[in-house]
């Protein structure tokens, strides 16, 4: 948020270490070892089904791993007390279901309820981070649309304004850009960049763009059946055999420092 701010963020190192978890006996992470850096940009890649969506939610703490340790600090993050939790862990959803027509602003304004006693009890600092937030994503001019009358590209904008709001240290996003057109797309990478510069924040992005990925994280971490498949520099995992195994796609690769993936047709033609 403003520069103020982003002085007093300190965000904490995340890790897993051996977690396992499973839906109704169906094993979806299977002894994952991985780390959030603190105020690094992570970029979460695979296949559909790989583990990643669960994977974010033991970061978050929503969920807590069968077996193995998932931690800030020393502290379990499944055990933090739900208010410390929010004020130190913001989360953007992949889908969320608004059943009740609240006003973008106001939608938007429940993401200071960790920094406030209640709403209805919001300060001038509260009202300032909520318009902040709104302006970073472009939302301003939906301030009293209802949010129920959103496009999902307009609501999912909404959906990343209130995580803003919530001026915590680290962001998890899950797929993101999946309801943005490119141009959101992109200004939501640049957003995110900028707000990664300031080494205020740590982000942590599922995204099922590899371009994109490549161009903007510091580090990617490959899944695929519940296991970490890769893990380094963008450069590092964004190899056409590691594609080829993962994704079951023939792909060419623009090597370097930001490497970018082109499809190839079944006849090897780009």
């Amino acid at each position: 948020m403003t520069s103020e701010t982003h002085t007093r963020l300190h965000p904490p190192r995340l890790t897993l270490e051996g977690c396992s978890f499973a839906y109704d006996e169906k094993s979806v992470l299977r002894d994952v070892d991985a780390v959030v850096e603190s105020g690094e940009f992570l970029g979460i890649v695979g296949p559909n089904g790989a583990g990643k969506t669960t994977l974010l939610r033991l970061l978050s703490g929503q969920r807590a791993p069968a077996s193995g340790r998932a931690t800030s600090g020393d502290e379990a993050l499944h055990a933090m007390p739900a208010l410390k939790r929010a004020r130190t862990i913001a989360v953007v959803p992949q889908s969320e279901a608004v059943m009740f027509p609240w006003p973008v602003y106001s939608f938007v304004m429940l993401g200071r309820h960790p920094h406030t006693r209640s709403l209805g009890f919001e300060g001038p600092g509260d009202h300032h981070a909520v318009e902040e937030a709104m302006a970073m994503v472009g939302i301003t001019e939906l301030a009293s649309r209802k949010v129920t009358d959103l496009s999902g590209g307009e609501l999912h904008r909404v959906l990343i304004a209130r995580a803003l709001a919530q001026d915590a240290p680290v962001l998890l996003l899950d797929e993101p850009n999946a309801h943005l057109d490119i141009r959101h797309q992109v200004e939501l990478f640049e957003l995110l960049s900028q707000l990664h510069g300031t080494g205020s924040r740590s982000i942590v992005i599922i995204t099922h763009d590899l371009n994109l990925a490549s161009t903007y994280c510091d580090r990617l971490l490959l899944m695929d059946d519940g296991r970490i498949a890769a893990h380094g520099a963008p450069r590092d995992v964004l190899r056409e055999d590691l594609i080829a195994r993962h994704f079951g796609v023939r792909v060419g690769i623009d090597e370097g420092e930001r490497p970018h993936v082109r499809l190839l047709r079944p006849d090897g033609n780009s």
